[in-house]
C-alpha cells in the first residue's frame, strides 16, 4: 500500500482529485442552491394567475435584460482593457444571485418596453382607408414648415440610432441606467477575483462615470425625447387631437402616439405608456373623456388596441365605452389631475394607505 493510500488520499478519477475541502465546498453550495430553490418556488407559488406573465413576455423581458447587460459589459470591458481585465463571462448569474432583477422599477421598465413592442407588432401595418398613403411621420418629414419637418426627421434619426447594437445599453431611463451600470461594474469586479487589485476598481469606476456622462449627453437624442419634440411641433388644435392620435396609432408609431397623448393630457411619457398598456383601458378611457375627444374616436382608438392585444376583452371594452356617456366629466378630470402629480408622491401615498389599512 502506498503512503498516499495509507493516509486516506482519494484516488484520481478521470484525471481529477476531489479533496476534502472541495467536497465540503460543494456540499455547502448544494445547501445554498436548495435554499434558493425553495425561496424561488415560494415566490412563484405566491404569484396570482392574473399577474403571471405568459412565456413569450417572460422570455422577452429576460432577453431585453440580457441585451442591455451585455452591451454595458462590452462597453465597460473596452474601457478597462488596459488593466488586463480577466472576466470573460456574463455577469447576469451573479446579478441574479444578488437580487438585482427583483428591483421593481427595473422589472417594470423592462416589462413595459416588451409589452409596448408586442402591442406595436399587433397593430395593422397600414392605415385602413388608404394603405398606399405615406405614414404620418414620413408626411411630416416632408412638411413645408421647418419646425415640423426637422422634428419629424429628428425622430426618424433617433429611431435609426436606437436600432444600432450599441444603443442597447441606453434603453432605460437615466436613473435606472446609472443604477444598472454600477451593478454590472461591481459584478465584473467580483468576477475578476481578489488578485485583480485596486487599479481595476479605479478603472471600472472611471468607466461608469464616463458612461453616465455620455448617457446624460445622449438623453436628448433618444426616441422618447425626439417624439416629445415632434408632438410639441405638431401641437394640434383641441378638435384635431383625436385625428392626430388615431393617425399615429394607425401608423403603428407608438412613441409618437404616446408623446401626443402625454402632451394632450399634460402628463409624463411614462404615465401615458401606463395608460396605453393597461389592458382594461379604464383609465385611458377616462383620460380621453376628460380631454373631450368624440366618443366615436375613443371607441375606434380603443378597439384598435383591443384588436392588437388578444388579452383585451372586446365586450368589456365596448361596455366601458358605452358607459362613458354617463360618467361625470369632473370625475374624469379629477383622475387627470391625479396623474399629473409626481409619481413618487403617489407611490408613497399608496404605500401609506396600504400600511394603514386594517
Amino acid at each position: 500500500m502506498s503512503l498516499d493510500m495509507a493516509q486516506g488520499a482519494p484516488e484520481p478519477r478521470g484525471g481529477l482529485v476531489i479533496g476534502a475541502p472541495d467536497l465540503l465546498a460543494r456540499a455547502a453550495a448544494a445547501e445554498t442552491h436548495d435554499r434558493a430553490l425553495q425561496e424561488a418556488t415560494a415566490r412563484d407559488i405566491a404569484v396570482p394567475e392574473t399577474l403571471r406573465l405568459d412565456e413569450r413576455t417572460r422570455a422577452g423581458v429576460r432577453s431585453r435584460l440580457e441585451q442591455i447587460v451585455g452591451t454595458i459589459e462590452t462597453s465597460l470591458r473596452r474601457a478597462v482593457a488596459p488593466e488586463g481585465f480577466p472576466g470573460l463571462h456574463t455577469t447576469l448569474p451573479l446579478l441574479h444571485a444578488a437580487g438585482m432583477p427583483v428591483d421593481p422599477a427595473l422589472a417594470g421598465e423592462l416589462l413595459a418596453a416588451v409589452r409596448l413592442d408586442q402591442l406595436a407588432a399587433g397593430l395593422p401595418h397600414h392605415a385602413p382607408e388608404d394603405p398606399a398613403r405615406p405614414s404620418l411621420l414620413n408626411r411630416l418629414a416632408e412638411h413645408p414648415a421647418p419646425a415640423l419637418s426637422e422634428a419629424a426627421r429628428g425622430l426618424l434619426l433617433a429611431e435609426s440610432r436606437a436600432r444600432s447594437p450599441e444603443a442597447g445599453r441606453w434603453r432605460l431611463p437615466f436613473i435606472l441606467h446609472r443604477r444598472l451600470l454600477w451593478w454590472v461594474a461591481a459584478a465584473m469586479r467580483e468576477q475578476a477575483g481578489p488578485l485583480a487589485g485596486v487599479a481595476l476598481d479605479a478603472a471600472l469606476c472611471a468607466a461608469v462615470r464616463a458612461e453616465c456622462a455620455l448617457a446624460e449627453r445622449c438623453a436628448e437624442d433618444q426616441v422618447e425625447a425626439a417624439a416629445a419634440r415632434l408632438a410639441a411641433a405638431i401641437d394640434p388644435a383641441p378638435r384635431e387631437w383625436a385625428r392626430v392620435l388615431l393617425q399615429a396609432l394607425r401608423d403603428r408609431h407608438l412613441p409618437l402616439f404616446l408623446a401626443l397623448l402625454a402632451r394632450a393630457a399634460d402628463i409624463e411619457f411614462a404615465e401615458a405608456r401606463a395608460l396605453l398598456l393597461d389592458r382594461g383601458a379604464e383609465r385611458l378611457l377616462l383620460v380621453l373623456h376628460a380631454l373631450e375627444l368624440p366618443r366615436e374616436s375613443i371607441a375606434e382608438l380603443c378597439f384598435a388596441l383591443c384588436n392588437a392585444d388578444p388579452a383585451r376583452e372586446l365586450g368589456a371594452l365596448a361596455d366601458a365605452v358605452d358607459t362613458l356617456a354617463t360618467v361625470d366629466m369632473q370625475a374624469a378630470r379629477d383622475l387627470l389631475v391625479l396623474l399629473r402629480l409626481p409619481p413618487e408622491y403617489r407611490a408613497l401615498r399608496a404605500a401609506l394607505r396600504g400600511a394603514c389599512a386594517p
